[in-house]
C-alpha cells in the first residue's frame, strides 16, 4: 500500500512552488504552534503550493523515530497527516547529474551536508523559487542558487 502521494496536481503548475526543508515538517508535526505560525504567515494552500522532496521526506521520518522516539508506523501516520492537511506534494525523483557539482562547490562553502546538497539540488532542478528553511548553510547555498529562502524560527 502506498503511503505518500506523490503525483502533482494540475493546480501545482499556476502557484508558487514551495520548498520545506525538514526542520520545518519535524516542527509542523510536533508542534501545534508551528502550524499556527505556517498558516497565519500564508506559507500553506491556496497561497503556496508546497513541496517536499524524497529525501526530506526519509530524513524527517528517521528524525521521528530516532531522536524522538516514534514508531515507524506513528511516524508515518503523522507525516501523511501533515500532508493531507496543508497539500503538500512530494516532487518526482530528480537524476543527479553533473550539474550537482554547482550546488556541492557553493555547498562546501558553507559545511552544508550531503543530504542537504541533495535536497538542494532537487529543489534547483525542479525549479522551486522559494523554500522554509531553518539552516543557516542551506539558506545561503539556496540564495546563491537564486532560491528565495524564509528563514523558520525554532519551535516550540
Amino acid at each position: 500500500m502506498k503511503r505518500y502521494q506523490d503525483k502533482p496536481t494540475i493546480l501545482a503548475h499556476f502557484l508558487t512552488k514551495c520548498g520545506i526543508d525538514t526542520n520545518v515538517l519535524v516542527d509542523l508535526i510536533l508542534y501545534p504552534s508551528s502550524k499556527e505560525y505556517f498558516e497565519q504567515r500564508g506559507y500553506s494552500f491556496p497561497d503556496k503550493c508546497l513541496c517536499i522532496t524524497r529525501q526530506v521526506l526519509g530524513e524527517t521520518k528517521g528524525v521521528l523515530i530516532h531522536k524522538y522516539g516514534f514508531s515507524e508506523e506513528k511516524a508515518d501516520k503523522e507525516i501523511k497527516a501533515i500532508l493531507d492537511l496543508f497539500f503538500i506534494e512530494i516532487l518526482p525523483y530528480v537524476s543527479v547529474y553533473d550539474d550537482i557539482e554547482e550546488v556541492e562547490r557553493i555547498g562546501k562553502k558553507y559545511s552544508l551536508n550531503e543530504e542537504d546538497i541533495r535536497i538542494i539540488y532537487s529543489f534547483w532542478k525542479c525549479n522551486l523559487k522559494l523554500v522554509i528553511v531553518r539552516d543557516r548553510a542551506f539558506e545561503k547555498t539556496c540564495e546563491e542558487l537564486n532560491i528565495q529562502t524564509v528563514v523558520w524560527p525554532i519551535f516550540p
